[in-house]
């Protein structure tokens, strides 16, 4: 097994050698039909290439890449390969810019690829966050400070009361004791919204730190303790009566990276694909302690299922 870039494409450096990889990973050696689910005599023709299933009720043509976010692409699988281990690999991503230059393929083909990725990269598992929970919202989809500059307040604040400036709202999750986080973007955080995704995500009972936002306050009242810093007053971290630590310093830890890397590779997001960066981010942070080889591993438990360029650029609902 690799364990570096290196060695990935020293091990898959053709088509035929990526495609015996990957029926390993999709089959664990013996090929299933797609179509039909037989899993009995399969016949492999055209060099490797494909296969045709032994049913009799079938007898349909399939290659490893049906059905998984590869089926479909023109783009060389050692090169797919190349990609998500660095989009795996890199701490705040890499834009499609990059990527484009790094395995030969054009900027937009790079774009397309790396939004398929993200797709894979969602967390599978949905197991509710259960003890000491930090929260905290913040906005991704706001101008840069720089865009306000000679504007007087009241314009300001005109600016960031339009519907494009408004946009953008994250809630991030952490739960205390396993560092794991969750990121939910909203067109706008309300309260009702809020704390429905909080009760979804949270166990009843926990206990919540979060800052003095008002936000939170319905949960109060509903099942779940919470602790706050102010913030405003420049508190950040402070001792509860129990004799714990009460601070969002896990959260704003994440929103630290993720912003660093929104704004130093992406430079700027739509709202329209904002969950899709949070997934990515969230994913790499909650595997953040193994090694690049072992996430590439893991998003290949997600082979299958894929994301149509037409569903990729179709305008979002909400």
């Amino acid at each position: 097994m690799f364990k570096n870039l290196h060695e990935l494409i020293a091990q898959m450096p053709d088509e035929k050698s990526c495609r015996l990889w990957l029926a390993e990973q999709r089959w664990n050696g013996k090929p299933v039909c797609p179509h039909c689910g037989f899993d009995g005599k399969i016949y492999v023709i055209e060099g490797g290439k494909k296969y045709k299933c032994g049913s009799q009720t079938c007898y349909k043509k399939f290659s490893v890449t049906v059905g998984t976010f590869l089926e479909g692409s023109n783009i060389p699988l050692n090169k797919w390969l190349m990609a998500i281990y660095i989009c795996t690999g890199h701490k705040k991503g890499i834009s499609s810019y990059q990527l484009g230059k790094d395995i030969g393929v054009t900027q937009k083909s790079a774009w397309f690829m790396l939004h398929r990725i993200r797709a894979i990269m969602t967390e599978k598992v949905d197991v509710q966050m259960t003890g000491i929970v930090e929260a905290d919202e913040t906005y991704m989809g706001r101008k840069y400070r720089s865009d306000y500059v000679g504007l007087s307040p009241e314009e300001i604040d005109y600016k960031l009361k339009t519907p494009q400036n408004k946009k953008g709202a994250v809630l991030g999750i952490v739960e205390r004791s396993t560092g794991k986080v969750n990121v939910k973007a909203f067109s706008e955080i309300k309260r009702d919204a809020l704390t429905d995704y909080m009760r979804d995500k949270v166990e009843e009972g926990s206990t919540l730190h979060t800052d003095e936002s008002s936000l939170y306050r319905k949960l109060e009242h509903n099942g779940y303790g919470r602790e706050t810093v102010i913030h405003s007053r420049k508190e950040f971290a402070k001792t509860s009566v129990t004799g714990y630590r009460v601070h969002c310093n896990n959260v704003e830890a994440f929103w630290s990276v993720m912003k660093r890397g929104i704004h130093g590779i992406y430079h700027q997001i739509s709202y329209k694909h904002l969950q899709q960066y949070c997934d990515e981010f969230s994913f790499r942070h909650n595997h953040r302690h193994l090694k690049d080889h072992e996430k590439f591993q893991i998003v290949f438990k997600g082979l299958i299922g894929r994301l149509p360029y037409k569903e990729l650029v179709a305008p979002k609902n909400n």
